[in-house]
C-alpha cells in the first residue's frame, strides 16, 4: 500500500497551493486512484518564522509541533513543510513525533549536487534574511562541497519586501521592477541561476525576466514525496 504525504501547510497558504498542485500534476496517475493520498493543515496561525527567525517575534514552533502531531495522528507516513525558514526548528519538531518530515533544504541540495553541480557558485539564493541568518542553505551546500551565493543587504531587502508583497496577495507587481534589477545585474556578472530558497519566490517566476535559470526547491520537493509515497512499508517501489 502507497504511503500518506503530510502537508505541514499554511506558511504562507498560495505557497502550500503550490505545491500540492505540483505533486498532483508530477504523479504519473492516468486515473484518479493513481493519485496519492495527501492530508493537509493549512494553519496560517504558525506565527511568522521571518521575525521570530531574527529574534524579534513569539516562537512558531509550539504551533508547528501542533500541526505536526496533528497530521500524524490523522494517518500521514510522512510530512513535508512548504517553508524554508521554517526549517530552522525541523529538528525540534521531529523529536516531538514519531514519522520523518523531509528536509526540503537537504532535498533541494541533494538536487543539486545531482543534476546542476555545475551552478555551484553561480546560483543566487533568494530566501528570507533569516534562513541566511542561520545559515540553513550555506550549511547543506557546504557539507555537499558546493556554494551558495548570498545578496548584499540592500539586494536583501527588495527580496524581503517582495516576499512580503506576495504573503499579503498584493496586485501591486511595481516591486518586480527593482527585483529584476537585481537579478539582471547578476547575470552580467556570469551568475547563471537563482534558487528560489523562499516557497513565495517560484510564485514570482512568471514575472521575473531574467536570463538566469530558475531553480524551484518546492518542485523538488514535490518528486522527493511522490517518490515516497509510491513506496510500500518494505521500501519497494509500487
Amino acid at each position: 500500500m502507497s504511503k500518506t504525504i503530510g502537508i505541514l501547510g499554511g506558511m504562507g497558504p498560495m505557497a502550500t497551493v503550490d505545491l500540492f498542485e505540483k505533486i498532483v500534476r508530477m504523479t504519473p496517475a492516468s486515473t484518479d486512484q493513481e493519485h496519492y493520498r495527501i492530508l493537509i493543515y493549512n494553519n496560517p496561525k504558525i506565527p511568522s518564522r521571518m521575525a521570530a527567525g531574527l529574534g524579534e517575534g513569539p516562537s512558531p514552533l509550539p504551533e508547528l509541533i501542533k500541526t505536526a502531531l496533528c497530521l500524524e495522528r490523522a494517518g500521514a507516513d510522512f510530512l513535508i513543510m512548504p517553508c524554508h525558514t521554517a526549517h530552522i526548528w525541523l529538528k525540534r519538531i521531529q523529536t516531538e513525533i514519531t514519522i520523518p518530515i523531509i528536509s526540503m533544504i537537504d532535498t533541494t541540495a541533494d538536487y543539486m549536487k545531482q543534476h546542476v553541480q555545475h551552478l555551484s557558485g553561480r546560483t543566487l539564493l533568494l530566501s528570507t534574511q533569516a534562513t541566511i541568518k542561520h545559515g540553513l542553505y550555506q550549511s547543506a551546500f557546504h557539507n555537499r562541497g558546493l556554494e551558495i551565493l548570498i545578496p548584499t543587504h540592500s539586494e536583501q531587502q527588495i527580496i524581503e519586501s517582495a516576499i512580503e508583497r506576495v504573503k499579503a496577495s498584493s496586485s501591486d507587481r511595481s516591486f518586480l521592477i527593482p527585483l529584476n534589477d537585481i537579478l539582471n545585474r547578476y547575470y552580467e556578472k556570469g551568475i547563471l541561476a537563482l534558487l528560489g530558497g523562499c516557497t513565495e519566490i517560484p510564485l514570482l517566476f512568471p514575472g521575473l525576466h531574467s536570463a538566469l535559470e530558475r531553480l524551484d526547491p518546492t518542485i523538488m520537493l514535490a518528486k522527493k514525496a511522490i517518490t515516497l509515497a509510491g513506496q510500500t512499508n518494505g521500501g519497494e517501489q509500487q
